[in-house]
């Protein structure tokens, strides 16, 4: 029994160091990349800009648009600040700042701001792809009065430059 102890943390001492020897694909410092993140039928692109190795900063841009119904334009920013858990995974923490602007085919056309933390983790596949997984508390500032608080889970693809 003691052999197979010896043998087992001896193997998973080995594979934990060459996987911090040979994974470092986390985007450093001044890295750029594109990101989509969807969230039910709402897909937003995101341009991450690394400020440092555990912070990166992302201008969100989005379309909307159903036929006979609405159009709604999003644009926003999504500072995020990381948390390294290995060297090919990152949880993080952040914030969104988003305008939504709506435009009915009948009716007012509105403008509205959704506010919020955010957290969850990236998975860097690569130097240039990764996939992550967020978790969001959103505070929607409606423009007729309606306020509304809610939750939402979005994945997301990111490529590097």
């Amino acid at each position: 029994m003691k052999i197979v102890t010896k043998s087992f943390l001896f193997s998973l001492l080995l594979f934990m160091a060459s996987s911090t020897a040979f994974a470092q694909n986390q985007p450093a410092a001044g890295n750029v990349g594109i990101s989509a993140s969807v969230q039910g039928q709402q897909i937003n692109f995101q341009l991450p800009f690394w400020t440092s190795e555990s912070v990166s900063i992302a201008p969100i841009f989005g379309l909307d648009y159903r036929e006979d119904n609405f159009t709604t334009l999003n644009i926003g920013i999504y500072p995020r600040f990381y948390q390294d858990i290995g060297s090919d995974f990152g949880a993080f923490l952040g914030a969104r700042g988003l305008l939504r602007y709506t435009s009915p085919n009948v009716g007012d056309n509105e403008t509205d701001i959704l506010i919020g933390p955010t957290g969850g983790g990236e998975y860097y596949l690569s130097e240039h792809f990764s996939l992550g997984v967020e978790g969001q508390l959103n505070f929607l500032l409606n423009d007729n009065g309606s306020n509304r608080l809610s939750t939402g889970t979005a994945v997301m693809a990111t490529y590097y430059f």
